[in-house]
């Protein structure tokens, strides 16, 4: 018999093989140490970052909800609840016999040491439906960094992202480690130096300002209302408000930051 996970070989009788019982039952547990963690994120007005043992709370209760927090909450519950009456062979219908946990939490902690956790017949369908729902209460809890892109890799020419904390960038094609503000100067020194490149004032001030170079749009509106800068339907040429910026800082700023 295969296991329904890993189509591993198991022994007879086992829809999941000891690897995937362990790995659900692991994943059964780590949610119900992250249903405190959920009921708390329902503030609307709470700091991202669930795991985080500092939370804001809120002076005046009570605060808006998130209902995507509640929905998920309420999935989960559903989920576990149907995942315990699975493992006790009792009707789904028959609520009369549905022996409930006090919570939610006690009711995953009871299907992740049930004795028939890898033997009952949709073992592996209720492995990736609580897969699914750990995924999702992870990006709630500790929602993933924006990254957005910055430039293009020195030796292959791939585009690369970073956050907004990071110093350091990897290209995840060539491997090279790059700094990101030679990242950002080096897109900026190639869309200043094409004179075809064009954009708004915001775009201009945003690329100018993301490479260390602050430059206010309201700024850009004035040289443009001064005659200084000439606007076309295209949009503002990167190289006039090079020249009319920094002249030649940007190499001295590319030196010295490779």
């Amino acid at each position: 018999m295969n296991c329904q996970n890993c189509k591993t070989i198991t022994e007879e009788g086992y829809s999941l093989c000891e690897a995937c019982e362990l790995r659900l039952a692991g994943t059964l547990l780590r949610l119900a140490r992250d249903i405190m963690p959920l009921h708390d994120s329902l503030d609307a007005t709470l700091h991202p970052g669930g795991h985080s043992p500092v939370r804001i709370q809120t002076a005046t209760p009570p605060t808006p909800i998130r209902l995507d927090v509640l929905d998920l909450i309420d999935m989960l519950d559903a989920t576990a609840r149907e995942l315990w009456r699975c493992l006790d062979g009792i009707d789904a219908l028959d609520w009369h016999n549905d022996p409930r946990m006090e919570d939610l939490e006690a009711t995953l902690i009871a299907c992740a040491g049930h004795p028939k956790l890898a033997t009952f017949g949709d073992a592996g369908f209720y492995m990736a439906t609580i897969d699914g729902l750990a995924w999702k209460v992870d990006a709630v809890l500790d929602p993933p960094e924006q990254r957005r892109e910055i430039g293009t890799c020195e030796l292959c020419d791939t585009m690369l992202t970073a956050g907004t904390a990071d110093q350091w960038v990897t290209c995840p094609v060539c491997g090279s480690e790059q700094r990101v503000q030679t990242v950002k100067l080096r897109r900026l020194k190639k869309l200043c130096w094409d004179d075809s490149k064009r954009g708004s004032a915001a775009d201009i001030a945003k690329a100018f300002t993301d490479a260390g170079i602050t430059v206010r749009r309201n700024t850009i509106n004035v040289w443009i209302n001064r005659g200084k800068l000439q606007n076309s339907p295209q949009g503002l040429a990167y190289c006039d408000v090079y020249r009319l910026v920094v002249g030649g800082e940007l190499d001295k700023k590319l030196t010295v930051t490779a």
